[in-house]
């Protein structure tokens, strides 16, 4: 009699992911340094809204506790506050930032990227 084969597998799993990074692919877009006295265009799109993460990075010193980020999506009149060394997805054609309240000067600096 032929013996059964053993058809036992290692059981791969999947590596434990963070949600920024199990969202898609990531394609650098630019970046972001806005004052708090006028609006930044930070994107305008084609036709059709895709989604971008907005991340408000910190400040370069660390005495300045650093400042919200103001975003304005499609011209909503409601705007979303992005905390410091945080970020926001958003799905839009249209954003603009400014900077908020909290930091020792009147500005924010950040990124944005294309996530698919």
């Amino acid at each position: 009699m032929a013996r059964p084969r053993n058809k036992s597998r290692a059981v791969v799993r999947p590596a434990a992911h963070h949600a920024p990074d199990i969202v898609g692919i990531q394609i650098p877009t630019g970046r972001i340094h806005a004052q708090g006295q006028h609006w930044q265009t930070v994107l305008e799109a084609g036709s059709s809204p895709m989604i971008y993460r907005v991340y408000n990075a910190p400040p370069r010193t660390l005495a300045d506790p650093g400042n919200t980020m103001l975003v304005e999506v499609d011209g909503a009149k409601r705007l979303l506050q992005v905390g410091v060394g945080t970020s926001l997805d958003v799905r839009a054609k249209r954003i603009r930032v400014k900077a908020g309240t909290g930091g020792a000067t009147s500005s924010v600096e950040g990124w944005y990227v294309l996530v698919s």
